[in-house]
């Protein structure tokens, strides 16, 4: 059995408050420890402070702001390249390329979701079984 602090901590990212509690507690019944921003620039910070070791990103695509979270998740990249980063949204860009290939590579959930889905979303990429 995992101790508290071995269980993974997720940053989870996006602008409406509502979205952010639902995941959150869905994570937490999980045993996933949680961390939140309502936008990218707030999850960069946390992020690159390092007080708390990030092993997910979970991030919705459009938020307000200097940043969406494509840029948040390259800004993460630069300084974390092997982090797992999640995507989620309920309104796709355009015809985004990056949202095609995130689709293609599972790596984007569409809100809305129900907490199964969200689970086993995270689950597939942490390597977890629920």
């Amino acid at each position: 059995m995992l101790s508290r602090d071995q269980y993974p901590n997720i940053l989870v990212v996006d602008d409406e408050p509502f979205i952010v509690r639902y995941v959150q507690q869905v994570l937490q019944r999980a045993n996933y420890r949680v961390r939140t921003a309502t936008n990218a620039e707030e999850a960069w910070s946390i992020f690159e402070q390092r007080r708390v070791r990030i092993d997910l990103l979970l991030t919705d695509i459009v938020m307000p702001g200097s940043m969406d979270g494509f840029e948040l998740a390259a800004k993460v990249r630069k300084t974390e390249p092997t982090l797992p980063i999640l995507f989620i949204t309920g309104a796709i860009p355009g015809n985004d390329p990056r949202s095609v290939e995130m689709t293609e590579k599972c790596l984007l959930l569409r809100k809305p979701f129900l907490p199964k889905q969200l689970l086993d979303f995270v689950e597939a990429c942490l390597g977890r079984e629920s």
